[in-house]
């Protein structure tokens, strides 16, 4: 017996040194998820393992009680370390039967604070020692407390009011006993045991532990019956996220990745960003019922997910609800299994097992998908579409009514910064971040004619007027003839009434004037990467060349601001549990009024003249009145709306950027991999309605905020269609925008039209 007494006493001496200083585990720190929030700090996403510490006061009794029958009967009476569990763990490994491994609450906390890196030998060793110490520093309420805060319950949650809210929905102590005892069952086995990995494995796991609780006498005969007949409700619960903006979040967490590392997934890293709830949603939103109802939805059904098969004379319902487990949501696009078919209604059952009819008004537009421009015939009754066992796509139209639906197949991307410093607003990168991962708002791809008001203002900086005009006619260099979406030709058009009907020829001929050397550097000074842009092509005029969704409503939050440069911010505050990290300042467009700058903000550099960007804009709203932007003058009827459509070849790639004073918002539409969508597609046919639903909901109650006038501008009565000076009654006309420098003062303004011809050809596809 004396000589068992020294080896064990040898083996404390020759561990102690090894075994963590009191202070590093009463004082654990507790690893904290990455926490990304809007700027009204409500929650975007958690990233990392979730952890929600919690007193010992607000533990629910019952649930200590679980863990204790369950993990340590005896917790409250050995010291730390339970000595006959011990004997009977090493008892029933010699016999080859399991009768427990005789760990302590206390020892698995010993083991939970330290000795990851050990083997499973060195770590048991090192965990008697260390239990008795922890056991003679903190309290039998610390020591639980501190367990159950720090122990992993599976499905990403470490500690048992993160494991309430995971599975359940709730704080801890808004569940019952059998909640308890099926959050105790999990603790073995976390990941295969838990009640969403494995539903029937861990219902009869939590049984065992109200057993337990009953035979220790901590619950009565009939809180057993009751809790044992429960059905447990775990399902997997989000982590309390308030605002979807997935795509938002993985930007942040990339960023801080590249600078922390591992760090950022439990050292409290808090990030506030820039992003307005209210806008974020609208955003989603319009993106997701835009891709749905103005483009997917036109060009036909492209048939059923599935189909469940079912013997004869069984129920279905079963077959279909276990079909169903194989589908998520996606976007507003519910999974179901048609379970009827009527002459012009059908129902379908969801994976909840609740039945829906669909009537015809939700049916009639799904004639079959034959190609991007041909959805045909329209069905005449439901039969033509699905048959009873189908797994088809529905979407809840309003609180009574269910439509079909399908995923869509085109992508998207919208948007949306701050003029006054870049704050991005709102940014959805996709339909569905569970479908697709690509960030479509930082995907280059060409901008179509929504890159021409920087060639237009290219020439205005360089002497040009909106009133002067430009020969719309037959051009050719080599074997390069551009031509205009509409196929024919106007004669000599004003530079105004270029852009606002969005003539291709027009520009062309006006970049073959003013030359890359002049328009890459001007769109540059926008933020365009145009060092990347070829030279001497001049199908940069039409928008060939790639950009990015966020570059666009940066460049025309320039315009909007008056010409002063702000980047794109999305982070605003990073905290960690040292305190705020120190940001880099941020350059606002504070025009005349830079004074009153907070510390860490400096005033943007102009880097256009305020009078060209003011007449650029002017230029811009004659797009929403008279050209591809009417739909929103229509629809919204506000003066303080500008913008440019864009449409690409094919056409591949659609485009619609507006603005404001206060909002600038780029919107994209393409498939990822560049193809058709149709001949009759443009940017007025699906962006612009995207725009549209986005702008109306962040502007609503909002009063016009105008672009301020810049000194040095004057008006002139021009006749609309020539840009020469009209007279006072004359028909046709309107105030044109000039320069002081440039303004008219006779009564021809038309500058020479002429161009000089040359055999150089542009190197790649004119874009329309």
């Amino acid at each position: 017996m004396s000589g068992a007494v020294m080896v064990a006493a040898a083996a404390f001496l020759y561990l102690s040194p090894q075994l963590p200083s009191a202070e590093s585990y009463r004082y654990v720190q507790l690893e904290t998820p990455l926490r990304i929030l809007t700027a009204d700090k409500k929650l975007i996403d958690e990233i990392g393992i979730r952890r929600d510490p919690i007193p010992y006061e607000s533990i629910p009794p019952m649930m200590l009680n679980a863990v204790i029958a369950s993990e340590d009967p005896r917790f409250y009476s050995h010291p730390g370390v339970d000595i006959r569990g011990l004997l009977r763990g090493f008892y029933g490994f010699v016999r080859g039967i399991n009768l427990g491994g005789g760990s302590t609450i206390t020892m698995q906390l010993a083991n939970n604070i330290s000795f990851d890196d050990d083997n499973v030998y060195e770590r048991k060793l090192k965990e008697i020692p260390f239990a008795l110490r922890i056991q003679r520093e903190l309290s039998k309420e610390e020591i639980i407390t501190l367990y159950l805060n720090l122990i992993y319950f599976g499905s990403g949650a470490d500690g048992i009011n993160a494991a309430a809210y995971a599975y359940y929905g709730k704080p801890i102590w808004e569940l019952d006993i059998h909640h308890f005892a099926m959050l105790t069952s999990v603790l073995p086995c976390p990941s295969p045991c838990n009640p969403i990995a494995n539903p029937r494995r861990a219902e009869t796991r939590r049984n065992v532990v109200l057993t337990k609780m009953y035979e220790q006498g901590m619950i009565t005969r009939t809180q057993y019956q009751t809790a044992i007949n429960t059905p447990d409700d775990a399902r997997r619960h989000s982590r309390r996220i308030e605002v979807s903006a997935p795509y938002v979040a993985e930007m942040v967490r990339q960023e801080l990745y590249r600078d922390y590392g591992e760090d950022i997934y439990r050292k409290g890293f808090e990030v506030t960003t820039t992003i307005l709830s209210e806008n974020q949603i609208a955003a989603r939103s319009a993106l997701t019922n835009g891709l749905e109802n103005f483009y997917d939805k036109r060009h036909g059904y492209r048939g059923t997910e599935g189909h469940v098969s079912t013997p004869a004379d069984t129920d279905p319902l079963p077959f279909y609800l276990e079909a169903l487990e194989g589908y998520s949501t996606a976007g507003n696009q519910v999974p179901a299994v048609v379970s009827a078919v009527h002459d012009q209604s059908i129902q379908v059952v969801r994976a909840d097992g609740n039945f829906l009819t669909i009537n015809w008004d939700g049916l009639r537009w799904a004639a079959p998908f034959v190609d991007r421009g041909n959805a045909w015939p329209r069905p005449q009754n439901a039969a033509e579409i699905v048959e009873v066992g189908d797994i088809v796509r529905i979407k809840q139209e309003d609180s009574e009514t269910w439509s079909l639906g399908q995923i869509p197949e085109l992508q998207g991307a919208i948007v949306s910064v701050s003029p006054y410093n870049g704050d991005i607003l709102a940014l959805t990168g996709g339909y569905d971040f569970n479908v697709s991962q690509v960030n479509r708002a930082i995907t280059p791809r060409p901008p179509g004619s929504g890159f021409k008001p920087f060639l237009y203002g290219t020439a205005l900086e360089n002497g040009y007027t909106p009133a002067d005009t430009i020969n719309d006619a037959p051009f050719a260099r080599g074997d390069y003839r551009p031509r205009n979406f509409e196929n024919n030709f106007i004669g000599p058009v004003t530079l105004r009434n270029a852009l606002a009907t969005s003539r291709n020829i027009p520009a062309v001929r006006l970049y073959d004037q003013l030359g890359s050397e002049l328009v890459l550097p001007f769109a540059k000074r926008f933020g365009f990467q145009t060092e990347n842009f070829p030279r001497n092509d001049l199908t940069i005029a039409l928008g060939s060349q790639d950009v990015q969704p966020i570059e666009m409503a940066v460049a025309f939050a320039t315009i909007a601001n008056g010409g002063q440069k702000v980047d794109a911010t999305l982070i605003k505050e990073i905290k960690t549990v040292d305190g705020l990290v120190p940001l880099p300042v941020q350059a606002v467009a504070c025009g005349d009024s830079c004074e009153s700058l907070a510390f860490d903000e400096m005033p943007a550099p102009q880097v256009v003249d305020p009078r060209i960007t003011y007449i650029m804009a002017s230029m811009m709203r004659s797009v929403i009145e008279e050209g591809s932007g009417r739909r929103v003058n229509r629809e919204m009827n506000r003066q303080d709306l500008m913008g440019k459509t864009g449409t690409t070849n094919g056409p591949a790639e659609l485009w619609f950027t507006g603005f404001n004073r206060d909002v600038s918002t780029s919107v994209f539409v393409g498939f990822d991999q560049p193809q058709p969508m149709g001949e009759n597609e443009q940017g007025a046919t699906v962006p612009v309605p995207i725009w549209i639903d986005y702008m109306s909901a962040v502007l609503d109650g909002k009063p016009e905020s105008m672009l301020e006038r810049p000194d040095g501008i004057v008006d002139r009565l021009v006749d609309k269609q020539t840009g020469k000076i009209a007279r006072p009654g004359q028909a046709n006309t309107m105030f044109e925008l000039f320069m002081q420098e440039n303004a008219p003062t006779q009564t021809e303004t038309a500058r020479p039209n002429t161009l000089e011809e040359t055999d150089e050809a542009p190197t790649i596809e004119t874009i329309f």
